[in-house]
């Protein structure tokens, strides 16, 4: 059950609802567990709310409501406390108002495919006057409009309505639906596309302001069953004709929360301090960064208001999180699905990295706290009904929060992004603020050339030869786009592409070999001889060069080394990405020669596969596996 409590007053007036919805606790959480919609769906007024560092870490949080510029409540607001997806709790001790205090939240409790949600509320009123209010009038009024809300987020996970939140719906007056009309025919006539058109056109329309501000195309994609690449040229394009505007939002590593905002990727500010986690950071990793889409003053006029903070859907990462009283130490119960996990604090500057893994002892593991550190800084736990005790060595209160590691996978980061085909065209000019350096978990990579391009130029005439290369360019970038990819640069004959990862990579590059064998050179060259081709797949850097977007690391450096090893007509990929496409690469018959090369300065040697398509020359001498080792 939730922590019950009697703040300031002997009698509290409780109010509480049960509904049954036929959908699972993890389906409706993102809904129901985002307290700042659910108040303003329910009528509770907007608020102003004041952060103020505390010395020990965290943050005092203080809300307000004014109604004509006229002050009629202050309280403070205590960390949400929560388990995903079972249950929430706030507390609010009022210094100004008709209440002495607040402790609300909700409880899922899933059975028999649904779930019963029940919402509750305690209201310690500060006059006796109050109380009659408070029992007869705000308490049924709100739980009949929670009510309400909850069936509509039941009939959105049926499909039934387009919005979760239909109350709280745009208003006409905010909207020119003259301007999104002619936005939405110009997005159409220039290529976007009909179903991802038409659902955005309907958001800016209807949804509600909170629902529009900061749209993510992939996230999106999946709940209207739109093709994500799609979505996000869609996206792009409409940043064109004026329907939409890109901005790019700096997070914080812990809580994920916005810090700063740009239109333009070099304006972003790249280091940041978050009051509410006690942590300075700078922009270090591809998903620090995110773009995010609203729609243009001219079409819409956003009014964002805040009802709550801390919610649990402001960190929707965030699995769990608690409250500690000084030196308490508490069991507290979890249920985590297996992978890794973060303990958090800001009243302390260590974490503890938690894996979450299949039945193991049984046991208890404990994560002692204090300023400095958690100990032990790595623990276990066991997937489903776990506990772990948690001990607070500090004198002070500690909110301790248990965080998914995973980024989240449809987040537009500027590593994806310049994976996406018209990103480079549409926003040619972006790059990252000078020296910054954004770590990619992993990326695939191709590097091309020509064989012998000096003696096409001699033996074929400039002309000539000209409108062999370019008519080459082409061909790789249907082997490009068909797999995934797109082109990063080019340099002379050469190109660099970029790929999801290693195995798109591979398939692009045996795209590419085969196109290029259909190639009518009118006799100059051979095209079985033409193109050589490096590949290779890992983790990478993002940065600026010449002013663009582009990739730096030992994983592109092999890759333009891999190229150098091949000969014309050949690929050469690492031997660790090889042995992950096999499945791409069974019944290709291709042959292989495999070797290992030296990279100066490296402790040891590369493996890399020298492959052939079928029916070339040089197959007989390429039919088994042979070693050996150069040095570069």
């Amino acid at each position: 059950m939730l922590r019950t409590t009697n703040l300031g007053g002997k009698d509290p007036v409780r109010v509480q609802t049960t509904v049954r919805l036929e959908h699972s606790a993890m389906d409706l959480w993102p809904f129901v567990a985002d307290a700042n919609r659910m108040d303003r769906s329910v009528g509770l007024p907007p608020a102003t709310f004041t952060r103020t560092a505390r010395p020990e870490g965290g943050e005092t949080v203080i809300g307000e409501y004014h109604r004509l510029g006229v002050l009629y409540a202050r309280w403070q607001e205590f960390p949400f406390e929560w388990q995903r997806p079972k249950r929430y709790s706030v507390v609010r001790e009022y210094e100004f108002g008709p209440i002495r205090s607040f402790f609300g939240g909700i409880e899922l409790d899933e059975h028999d495919g649904g779930t019963d949600l029940t919402v509750f509320g305690e209201f310690t009123p500060r006059y006796r006057l109050v109380r009659p209010w408070l029992r007869f009038w705000l308490g049924p009024r709100t739980m009949k409009k929670a009510r309400a809300q909850y069936h509509a987020i039941s009939d959105f996970l049926d499909g039934r309505t387009l919005d979760p939140f239909p109350s709280i719906g745009a208003n006409e007056r905010d909207i020119s639906a003259d301007k999104i009309k002619v936005c939405t025919n110009r997005l159409l006539a220039s290529g976007g596309a009909m179903d991802v058109t038409e659902h955005l056109q309907r958001m800016i329309v209807e949804s509600g302001d909170e629902a529009v501000a900061g749209m993510r195309p992939r996230e999106l994609a999946q709940i209207w069953n739109t093709d994500p690449d799609e979505t996000v040229r869609t996206f792009l394009q409409a940043t064109v004709e004026g329907l939409l505007e890109m901005r790019w939002e700096f997070l914080c590593p812990s809580c994920r929360g916005v810090k700063a905002d740009a239109a333009r990727l070099r304006d972003l500010e790249v280091t940041g301090y978050c009051a509410a986690c006690n942590l300075p950071f700078a922009a270090s990793i591809d998903e620090g960064i995110e773009a995010r889409f609203y729609p243009t003053d001219a079409v819409r006029n956003l009014r964002i208001g805040t009802y709550c903070i801390g919610n649990p859907m402001n960190t929707p990462h965030r699995v769990a999180q608690t409250t500690l009283r000084p030196a308490e130490e508490r069991i507290w119960r979890l249920d985590l699905q297996r992978g890794p996990y973060i303990a958090r604090s800001p009243q302390s500057k260590g974490v503890c990295r938690i894996e979450v893994a299949g039945d193991g002892s049984g046991g208890t593991p404990r994560i002692i706290i204090d300023s400095g550190t958690m100990n032990p800084p790595e623990t276990e736990l066991n997937e489903g009904d776990a506990r772990l005790a948690l001990v607070n060595c500090l004198d002070v209160e500690t909110t301790v929060a248990i965080d998914d590691a995973h980024w989240s996978d449809t987040a537009a980061t500027p590593g994806r992004m310049l994976l996406t085909p018209g990103f480079n065209t549409i926003f040619s000019g972006e790059a990252l603020a000078p020296g910054v350096e954004l770590a990619i978990g992993r990326v695939g990579l191709i590097f091309s050339d020509l064989a012998g391009s000096t003696a096409l130029y001699e033996h074929a005439g400039e002309a000539a030869a000209f409108r062999l290369v370019s008519e080459h360019f082409e061909l790789l970038s249907r082997a490009i786009d068909n797999a995934g990819g797109v082109t990063v640069k080019t340099i002379g004959d050469s190109v660099m592409a970029a790929f999801p990862d290693g195995q798109a990579a591979l398939e692009a590059a045996i795209e590419a070999q085969r196109l290029i064998r259909t190639f009518d050179t009118h006799g100059v060259i051979d095209p079985t001889s033409l193109l050589k081709i490096g590949v290779n797949a890992g983790p990478a850097y993002l940065v600026t060069l010449n002013d663009r977007l582009d990739y730096f690391g030992s994983t592109v450096n092999i890759a333009a080394r891999a190229q150098r090893e091949a000969a014309g007509g050949e690929i050469v990929v690492t031997a660790n990405l090889l042995d992950e496409a096999r499945d791409l690469i069974a019944g290709l018959n291709l042959t292989a020669d495999r070797f290992s090369v030296r990279l100066r300065g490296a402790s040891a040697p590369i493996e890399l596969v020298r492959l052939r398509l079928p029916d070339s020359a040089g197959d007989a001498e390429h039919s088994h596996l042979h070693h050996r080792e150069v040095v570069l």
